[in-house]
């Protein structure tokens, strides 16, 4: 089992602790069918607990047989991986907060005899990418006992995102029943104007189901693992739009990206939403 790097100061190191910040909470819509999504923040439990929250309580009542995590890589990959632009991780699973969260470890070594050199096992990408283990305890509050995939994604032109979309699509043809979380800010560290400016084109083209490329191309966007959310997209099953479901910057929640304080000071929006088919809970009818 893989020891956790990243608790203190991303997630509470305390069991009691960290049980008490992923205690589930509801949510008034769920999702109602597999394969879907969530798109949740990657930022501390400080800045994002209650976006992380609102994203995996539109999970509850699911059963998935898989999660799998696609999380950003912020660093290059080194000339020694390459070709591989896809990261996983070695081991059964992981024990946080003296939890074992087992990895989807049978499914892994199919992909990688079929990805392989664009898919390889390197630890010590996630040794600085977070994203990754901060998940783990809320998949474990709100989804227990179902294995993972955590996949780090890098940069992508486009041979490399037809890859990536044709492996989530060879993942859901083994496993249908299957949950993808995308970990993604809404913009990179930018001034608070064009900030809000890039968190609401990234909102209003995952509503209608745009492509993201084309908004990248035109500097309308800045958002972090932007290839994972294209190549989700770009899946059959996902014929629904994302339904956003509320808006953070520095922990406090907006009903929309504004200009937040004043002058030039750089921020950085974080999103909670869901991509599938929802049910309305029959409280809220």
């Amino acid at each position: 089992m893989l020891e956790p790097r990243h608790q203190v100061i991303f997630y509470p190191e305390d069991p009691a602790a960290l049980s008490q910040a992923t205690r589930t909470r509801t949510s008034p819509v769920h999702l109602s069918t597999l394969p879907s999504a969530l798109l949740c923040p990657h930022a501390s439990y400080d800045m994002s607990l209650q976006a992380l929250h609102n994203s995996f309580a539109r999970a509850a009542g699911l059963h998935p047989n898989l999660v799998v995590v696609l999380v950003p890589l912020h660093q290059e990959v080194l000339m020694c991986d390459e070709p591989a632009f896809l990261f996983s991780q070695k081991g059964e699973g992981m024990v946080i907060g003296g939890n074992t969260i087992r990895f989807a470890t049978d499914l892994l070594a199919q992909l990688q005899v079929r990805y392989t050199p664009h898919l390889a096992l390197e630890e010590s990408y996630f040794e600085e990418e977070s994203a990754f283990e901060l998940t783990l305890p809320f998949i474990n509050s709100y989804l227990p006992d179902t294995p993972v995939l955590g996949l780090a994604v890098g940069a992508c032109a486009k041979p490399q995102l037809e890859l990536l979309e044709h492996l989530l699509a060879s993942i859901t043809d083994y496993e249908e029943q299957t949950l993808f979380i995308v970990s993604s800010n809404a913009n990179a560290l930018l001034p608070n104007d064009v900030a809000a400016e890039h968190a609401q084109h990234l909102g209003e083209c995952l509503r209608r189901g745009d492509s993201l490329l084309e908004a990248q191309q035109h500097h309308l966007l800045s958002c972090c693992n932007l290839p994972s959310l294209e190549a989700i997209r770009r899946q059959k099953w996902a014929t629904q739009r994302w339904d956003i479901n509320s808006w953070f910057c520095k922990g406090q929640e907006y009903p929309h990206p504004v200009v937040v304080g004043e002058g030039k000071e750089k921020i950085v929006w974080h999103l909670s939403a869901s991509l599938g088919e929802m049910h309305v809970c029959e409280t809220n009818l």
